[in-house]
């Protein structure tokens, strides 16, 4: 089996990508994950989720103009190869540079490069006797909190003269969280 090689039904990509097509959707760095057979693109506030078949092992981060060329211009090979190899994204045909970040599941089960933000979707969503006490995910989540938290604090004293109170940081950053781990759910139940 090739690694982070994935194929995706043409009629079923175009219908997942067309969103990205519309010129008045603000557009953020795309992010491309595959999970339990499905694939998600993420860009700005939209979400798309379709079904593939093969073997994916990171998520990958690229040009939102990518996403919209290929709205605008669907490829014509199907299936639709999606793959990662040295740093690029083959994706429909076009290949392009990307961030690349392994998710791999590490012995002591923390996803390999988790960012704080995931981390802290972790936090949320595991078991809560796997998110508290001494086990390595729960001290990494209890890093990720203690970073987060300082962060907060800094971003305060930065604002401070602006009238934001790290009560209003602080619940800005728990609402993107909750947004984040919502986004998890629904991926989850595709």
């Amino acid at each position: 089996m090739l690694k982070n090689l994935l194929h995706v039904r043409l009629r079923e990509f175009r219908s997942a990508v067309k969103p990205f097509s519309a010129k008045r959707r603000e557009l953020g760095t795309a992010l491309l994950a595959y999970e339990a057979g499905f694939l998600s693109i993420e860009s700005g506030e939209l979400t798309v989720v379709m079904r593939a078949d093969g073997h994916w092992e990171g998520r990958a981060r690229f040009a939102p103009e990518i996403l919209r060329a290929l709205a605008t211009v669907p490829p014509s090979q199907d299936p639709v190869t999606i793959g990662y190899a040295d740093s690029h994204l083959l994706l429909a045909g076009m290949t392009m540079p990307c961030q690349w970040q392994e998710t791999r599941i590490t012995a002591d089960g923390i996803p390999m490069g988790a960012s704080i933000m995931e981390l802290l979707v972790l936090e949320q969503t595991v078991r809560r006797v796997d998110a508290i006490g001494t086990s390595p995910l729960a001290r990494k989540i209890g890093q990720a909190r203690q970073i987060a938290n300082r962060r907060i604090s800094n971003a305060a004293r930065s604002l401070k003269e602006f009238g934001v109170a790290e009560d209003e940081i602080r619940a800005l950053v728990e609402k993107k969280i909750a947004a984040a781990c919502e986004r998890r759910a629904e991926r989850k139940k595709s």
